[in-house]
């Protein structure tokens, strides 16, 4: 007896001196270790993920020291009431718990390091923060959008009440209103769920799920390839999770629960044991390394600088057109060829290579002049030709935006002043909104998928640019 008293305070001691330390080293929000640039556009790689569900996603088992141990660029951000040292809203290392004041070790604990620790070798850019909303022993019902909030004011439950208190008695809006601050420093990736103990056997379970997920995709305004991820309760054998998954929408994902018990020494076949959650939450990573949406490029475009002593390359994310990716190297000079008295010489300069897979490093060969004959000579200028053609300059558009359910059109153009028109399947054709070189369209309706969207540029001296894109 006197062991074990000892161990638990000495337990005691390492948590409340964690806490201590996480007060004094959590960032706050929107400052630079979570924000992307001075321009305030969100750091594209800052990958924010949703979690919710009931008392496994909230967490039961005891905080170990050995969760205490974080990766750095992991973080949290605050969403229920009542904290001693965080404020709601705000991002903090995410040294657990992370869902509420009630919360103990969960598997999304070890989602969001394992999401560190699985990309930080190939991106060492990459930061993960968490959005956790969870209450233990709620229905599905408890993330209604529109009947969420009314089933806790009804519910019988004190506990419960209390719990979905601390998210101000609705917890689906809380999930969202925290998301749509995190999307001003970052990226949603995706969603993780873990409900079902309650009613998991629900025929409407499914659907209710799919409104839920519905529902956040419209009211944060992300593209139909988020995807979420569905844990198996204890005993991995939830019907209804794998109906959600096999038959539903693609993005749908079972996350299996095999070899996990529960609880057993405590008699708890509900729970996760703190092992297992570590396990799970790693089965979660890797599910969304292989799932989630990822970057897309336009094709690399190189500037070489006026007296051909460096090479700028540079490209534009598809998904997101403020992310561009640019890396400069010095240039090699090479002479092939003198120059002599009527005779052209030949010079190669030969880009280094690029950091950037992505970039092919760049050559080019340039004339030297032939040298000229010190003798005087009369020269004879012709007069120029009026009838010669003009030479037209060439307009250019980059990272034009049209995918389904959503509302505009958006791109870039090569030169400012230009004029852009789109027209939209059979209707006609509408001027587009341009601000310097970038271009919107607002439209009444939503954009249907494989509607062909034709975009026209014009500008005074330049050749018209016209091309058709299908949306998405």
């Amino acid at each position: 007896m006197k062991k074990n008293f000892k161990k638990n305070v000495i337990l005691t001691v390492v948590l409340v001196l964690a806490l201590v330390l996480e007060m004094f080293l959590a960032p706050v929000a929107g400052t630079k270790t979570v924000s992307a640039d001075d321009s305030g556009n969100p750091d594209p790689n800052f990958h924010i993920y949703i979690a919710f569900g009931q008392s496994n996603m909230e967490g039961n088992p005891k905080v170990e020291a050995e969760d205490l141990e974080i990766p750095d660029n992991y973080y949290m951000m605050q969403t229920a009431d009542n904290h001693r040292e965080r404020k709601v809203g705000e991002w903090y290392p995410a040294v657990p718990p992370l869902a509420n004041n009630n919360a103990q070790l969960s598997l999304v604990d070890y989602f969001g390091r394992n999401m560190v620790y699985l990309q930080q070798e190939e991106n060492p850019d990459i930061k993960i923060g968490l959005i956790v909303v969870a209450v233990a022993g709620t229905s599905i019902q408890g993330f209604d959008k529109d009947n969420g909030a009314a089933y806790y004011a009804n519910s019988n439950t004190d506990w419960l009440k209390g719990i979905a208190a601390q998210y101000g008695g609705d917890p689906y809006k809380r999930m969202t209103d925290m998301a749509k601050l995190a999307q001003k420093d970052g990226v949603i990736k995706g969603f993780l769920m873990h409900q079902g103990e309650s009613d998991g056997g629900d025929p409407t379970w499914p659907d209710r799920v799919k409104k839920i997920y519905n529902d956040m995709l419209a009211d944060l305004e992300l593209g139909d390839n988020i995807p979420l991820l569905v844990g198996q309760t204890v005993g991995n054998g939830n019907q209804n999770i794998k109906n959600l998954t096999k038959e539903s929408d693609d993005n749908f994902y079972e996350i299996s629960s095999e070899g996990f018990n529960g609880d057993v020494e405590h008699n708890n076949g509900v729970h996760f044991t703190a092992a297992e959650n570590r396990a799970f939450g790693l089965r979660y990573a890797e599910k969304m390394l292989e799932v989630q949406p990822q970057y897309t490029w336009g094709e690399p475009v190189y500037e070489w600088s006026a007296d051909n002593t460096t090479v700028k390359a540079s490209r534009v994310c598809n998904e997101l057109p403020f992310y561009i990716q640019e890396e400069t190297v010095n240039v090699t000079k090479k002479v092939e060829k003198e120059a002599a008295i009527g005779v052209e010489g030949s010079v190669v300069y030969t880009s280094d290579a690029f950091q950037n897979a992505a970039f092919t490093q760049q050559t080019k060969t340039e004339k030297i002049p032939a040298l000229v004959d010190n003798t005087p000579q009369q020269t004879v200028t012709p007069a120029p030709d009026a009838n010669a053609p003009a030479v037209e300059k060439v307009l250019k558009v980059s990272a034009v935006k049209c995918k389904k359910n959503t509302k505009k059109i958006t791109g870039k153009v090569s030169e400012k002043g230009a004029t852009v028109k789109i027209k939209v399947g059979k209707k006609a054709a509408k001027k587009a909104t341009v601000k310097g070189k970038k271009f919107t369209l607002k439209l009444s309706y939503k954009l249907k998928k494989k509607t062909k969207v034709t975009v026209t540029v014009t500008k005074k001296d330049f050749k018209q640019f016209k091309k058709t894109y299908t949306v998405k």
